[in-house]
């Protein structure tokens, strides 16, 4: 009777035993499977990494005048004296070595006319050079507003070449007449009374863009293809 009594408890007791193994074992995969899902739901909610394309087609330059043409230059140099000029350069869409024409008017928008869509695209600049302090100035410049803010480091003028107004004098573009149709298409760097501090090449940069997407988020630095660079070195 205690033989038979024995073996009935223990296999109740083995019964109970793998019960609560079962039970365990479910709800640690039901934890696991609550775990995973909210995994997925997190990947899910993660936004997507924005993916910059730049489609600007325009190729750009920056030139020099050399007699009744424009030429295209890498490197230029000249005196750095205060209130003297220190370079005009024109920003053309091209890279050809040598453009030439009736006007620059002309020229310039014989080669910005051969692009489609082409309203939408505008100019801008990035000058960097260093200090004698050791600062980097490093500056994105799309308006007079921001062109300003090199004073006094040197002077920054930006010219509209090809919407000048009849029988007007030539002269910079300032803030107020800055619309939506102006193209600044070439700057004039004069020497100020701290351009003496300036001990790097200045490093000149010419862009077109379309859209706030053109710039890095975090910098505002241009990000697109559609630019061209020169040095200019103090003789």
């Amino acid at each position: 009777m205690k033989k038979r009594l024995f073996i009935i408890i223990t296999m109740v007791l083995i019964i109970i035993t793998t019960l609560m193994v079962l039970y365990f074992d479910n709800r640690n995969n039901e934890q696991k499977n609550e775990v995973i899902v909210k995994q997925v739901e997190d990947i899910k909610e993660e936004p997507k990494e924005e993916v910059y394309v730049d489609n600007n087609p325009i190729k750009i330059g920056l030139y020099i005048k050399s007699g009744n043409e424009k030429k295209i230059i890498t490197e230029y140099s000249s005196v750095w004296d205060a209130e003297l000029i220190m370079g005009l350069f024109y920003a053309i869409p091209t890279n050809e070595s040598v453009v030439s024409g009736k006007s620059f008017e002309y020229v310039w928008k014989e080669y910005w006319n051969k692009y489609s869509n082409i309203e939408k695209y505008r100019i801008g600049y990035n000058i960097k050079f260093t200090l004698n302090t050791g600062e980097v100035i490093d500056h994105v410049i799309l308006n007079p507003d921001h062109a300003y803010l090199m004073f006094p480091k040197l002077q920054f003028y930006l010219y509209d070449d090809v919407n000048l107004i009849p029988g007007r004098a030539y002269y910079h573009v300032t803030q107020p007449e800055m619309t939506e149709k102006t193209q600044c298409t070439s700057v004039k760097l004069v020497g100020d009374k701290e351009t003496k501090n300036i001990i790097s090449p200045i490093e000149l940069t010419v862009f077109t863009f379309d859209g706030e997407e053109d710039f890095e988020p975090v910098t505002g630095k241009y990000r697109g293809n559609s630019c061209y660079t020169i040095l200019i070195n103090r003789k």
